[in-house]
């Protein structure tokens, strides 16, 4: 592109057009903004860039028009969009394939051509403008590899946070002639809340690109990855107000086990049709996860295990149906009820197709025992429930199908539909695994939150009238506990942690590990001690010559405890130093060189005395990874579930805890609230209001609650201190109420906004009254007017006159200057005290 005025990228940058924004395809307004922030933060020559968007809000789309805008309007050579799985490059191939710009005849990918590197031999030809690939065969480009066909059993090492053959070695990047470092000016990475800048941030720095980000969950790393350089935000919450999402209900299921955990005795009784009662010893299955090759197994003493270790060491038959049969027996009467006429209660339409559901698995073994009893519970084909996953055949048809196919209903996975997988018509999540990670919660629920058109969502469910919502099914409390934020495989300040493997390796070749090291060694053993059984201990204490695993750990402990450590330095200094420095010059308190060496390599014999049995006996490394390595997991099949709770989480439940934890949150911050207090009772100015709140609304961020005044308003209402029945759409007027009740401004009691700001007027004529001023009829009606205004922004101005409808109507600031004219106060003087005395 040939532009005299503006011959480089940074300076067309600096210069890209005002135009609208694909008129013929109205985008939404976060679209918008998100567009106008990246090439905003583009032209002040920003490397990084994050955007955040709800899932399901568009952001491919986004980015698909800011990089026509970027190819078209800036001249940019090449495109490169990140997936980090091949079925999300598939996505976003269609969605660039799709894209048909207003001024233009031809779709984008002719004019711009497109190239999904998605086949071993994929090639990249000059004149391919957009590249979808994934991080991994971006470096089989660099380095000259040739990665695996999609779909074969290999190919899941080049997606996803898999290692591509690399083993614990970072990738190493070099020179490319077929890939040099200014192939691209811009990289969009999708779903950049995950790893893929952790082990692989090699291949992206090799580039010189402009690197964009798109995410619904950034967690801390993503933050300081993308240097803090937020350019659009755009949250679920905002999502659901805005009609773009759908909001959600909760159903939680629970049961004993559930809740409780069970025990598997060692003994059984039964009974015989004589009536005698018979023990025999219980025998149970053990299943290898990976294989699952079965072996039975005789129960030596009973086994009671805790609700934390359902479906992580055992498997109960009874508590998965159980489960299954409640959901199955209360799908059309609790959780999605039949619609009813509110004056005669008539049926107005009732649901009979199961809607399209997700039910999230523990573990592949989990995964296959709930897809039998989902077909069991309904006496359905094989069709009716899939299971889908990286060790399905060919997953990404599996997913389509599922997407498309109305003889599928439910499909059950682990992971792998988690993020970023497209299926509108899903109505239902059934969570049948805790997530403690917050990120990850959000892009799972983000698989229901999709719009559909109700014509589409008809056409694989027939009995569908339209979603406005969907429901989460919890049957582990995962709606119910605090999240955490993720931690990172690699942060910037911290190194990864190795695994107990790789330290154990280490002993073997006889290296003396780290202070850090060892400690994570004592960390990693002791946690491996906690589950093994008996006959595991017996083993690595038969390795030990008789020494306990926790004895060996307690070493270990003692041997990286820096008190311990600095005692032992300072010992040999103190040693060292008197006889060094005996003929020394008086008064001479430091320690030589070789004081300091010596106490040195005194401590380094500590670390080296604990770690001997690590390094000189190969049996007990072995006995350590095969106990770490056990994928064993026990079926339960003698405990019998019940004691079922079944219900759906109500508006004011759901109310209750919000209030409950913002009041918590207020009590944790009281300086600020005080603050905030003398704000309102100073009247300050609205500014000066506002930035003290979103101070305090910024405290509150993941994983915490995430509170809005939306949310906060619609509680207050559901709970019924808020006198209103308008519980959506609520702006800062009523967050002021919320705020004002909570800080006992209005004697402890909920006012209306609209009430405050009436109250302030009356107050305010009754002391101009005293002071002898009087007011028109037209006057009084404008100063009504302009209540009014207050009432509904909790500020007013001359601009806000002909802003507000019902002003304008009136004849706005122009008509306000003419009837205030001649008046001891100018009409902006009267504005401006007004807007003091009714505001904020």
């Amino acid at each position: 592109m040939q532009r005299p005025e503006a011959p480089s990228l940074r300076a067309r940058l600096r210069r890209l057009p005002e135009v609208h924004l694909d008129p013929q395809r109205k985008l939404y307004d976060a679209q918008r903004r998100a567009i106008e922030g990246l090439e905003s933060s583009l032209a002040a020559n920003r490397q990084r860039a994050l955007i955040q968007m709800a899932t399901g809000a568009g952001k491919t789309y986004t980015v698909v028009q800011a990089s026509h805008r970027l190819l078209r309007n800036a001249g940019a050579n090449r495109v490169l969009f990140l997936v980090d799985r091949f079925n999300l490059g598939d996505q976003a191939y269609q969605e660039y394939r799709d894209f048909q710009p207003a001024d233009s005849k031809k779709p984008l990918h002719e004019e711009y051509p497109l190239k999904h590197l998605s086949g071993a031999r994929s090639g990249l030809a000059d004149s391919d403008k957009i590249v979808i690939t994934t991080i991994q065969r971006l470096w089989c480009m660099l380095t000259n590899r040739t990665p695996p066909e999609p779909g074969s059993e290999e190919a899941k090492n080049y997606e996803g946070g898999g290692r591509a053959g690399l083993g614990k070695a970072l990738p190493e990047v070099r020179y490319s002639p077929i890939l040099p470092p200014d192939s691209f000016d811009f990289i969009v990475i999708d779903e950049c809340h995950r790893s893929i800048y952790g082990a692989w941030r090699p291949v992206l720095e090799y580039f010189d690109a402009h690197v964009v980000g798109l995410t619904a969950t950034p967690i801390g790393p993503t933050f300081a990855f993308f240097e803090n350089n937020l350019v659009s935000q755009y949250t679920y919450e905002e999502a659901v107000a805005d009609e773009v999402n759908v909001d959600y209900d909760v159903y939680r299921i629970s049961t004993r086990i559930t809740r409780d955990g069970s025990k598997i005795p060692a003994v059984t009784e039964t009974q015989s049709p004589d009536g005698t009662i018979e023990k025999i010893n219980t025998v149970v299955a053990q299943v290898d996860r990976v294989t699952r090759k079965q072996h039975w197994h005789q129960q030596e003493d009973d086994d009671e295990y805790t609700a934390a270790e359902l479906n992580a060491r055992v498997e109960s038959t009874s508590q998965i149906r159980t489960v299954i049969e409640t959901f199955r027996d209360r799908l059309f009467t609790e959780i999605f009820p039949p619609e009813a006429d509110p004056d005669t209660g008539a049926i107005l339409h009732q649901r009979s197709v199961v809607p399209k559901t997700l039910i999230f698995a523990a573990t592949n073994r989990h995964a296959d025992t709930i897809v039998a009893e989902v077909k069991r519970a309904w006496d359905a084909g094989d069709r009716f429930c899939l299971k889908i996953n990286s060790e399905t055949a060919n997953p990404s048809k599996a997913i389509k199908d599922f997407r498309n196919e109305s003889e599928i209903r439910i499909a059950v996975t682990v992971d792998m539909i988690a993020t970023g997988t497209d299926i509108p018509a899903l109505e239902c999540l059934v969570f049948m695994r805790d997530v403690r990670t917050w990120s990850y919660f959000e892009q799972m629920k983000g698989r229901g939150a999709r719009i559909i058109k109700p014509e589409d969502l008809r056409r694989v469910t027939e009995d569908a009238v339209c979603k406005d919502r969907f429901v989460i099914v919890d049957t582990v409390g995962v709606t119910e506990h605090a999240m955490v934020d993720a931690r990172p495989l690699v942060q910037d300040d911290l190194r990864e942690l190795p695994s107990l493997e790789r330290l154990l390796r280490a002993c073997e070749e006889g290296a003396v590990l780290s202070v850090a090291d060892v400690s994570t060694l004592a960390g990693r053993l002791s946690r491996l001690g906690q589950r093994l059984d008996e006959q595991q201990l017996v083993r690595i204490e038969g390795c030990t010559g008789g020494r306990k695993l926790t004895e060996l750990v307690t070493d270990l402990v003692h041997a990286a405890d820096p008190d311990r450590l600095a005692r032992v330095r300072g010992a040999d200094n103190v040693g060292d130093s008197a006889s060094e420095t005996g003929d020394g010059p008086a008064g001479t308190d430091q320690a030589s060189p070789a004081a300091d060496g010596a106490a040195e390599a005194s401590a380094d014999a500590v670390l080296e005395q604990a770690l001997r049995p690590f390094i000189e006996r190969e049996a007990l490394r072995e006995a350590l990874l095969d106990a770490a390595r056990s994928r064993l997991i026990t079926i339960d099949h003698i405990s019998r579930d019940g004691d079922v709770i079944a219900e759906g989480v109500t508006d004011v439940m759901r109310a209750e805890r919000t209030v409950q934890d913002w009041r918590r949150f207020m009590a944790d911050r009281q300086d600020k609230f005080a603050a905030l207090r003398i704000a309102f009772e100073e009247r300050r100015p609205l500014s000066v209001v506002q930035a003290q709140i979103d101070e305090i609304l910024g405290l509150v961020s993941p994983p915490q609650q995430r509170w809005t005044g939306q949310e906060l308003w619609k509680a207050y209402v559901d709970l019924g201190i808020a006198r209103t029945r308008r519980r959506r759409n609520a702006g800062l007027p009523e967050l002021l109420s919320v705020l004002r009740c909570e800080l006992k401004l209005d004697d402890g009691r909920f006012r209306p906004y609209r009430d405050t700001v009436g109250l302030r007027l009356r107050e305010w004529l009754a002391r101009q009254e005293t002071a002898g001023v009087t007011f028109t009829e037209e006057q009084r009606g404008w100063l009504g007017r302009v209540a009014n205004v207050v009432a509904t922004s909790a500020a007013v101005s001359a601009d806000a006159l002909d802003q507000h409808a019902v002003c304008r109507a009136e004849g706005g600031w122009s008509r306000f200057r003419t009837v205030f004219a001649g008046e001891v106060r100018t009409p902006g003087e009267l504005i401006d005290e007004l807007d003091r005395e009714l505001g904020a």
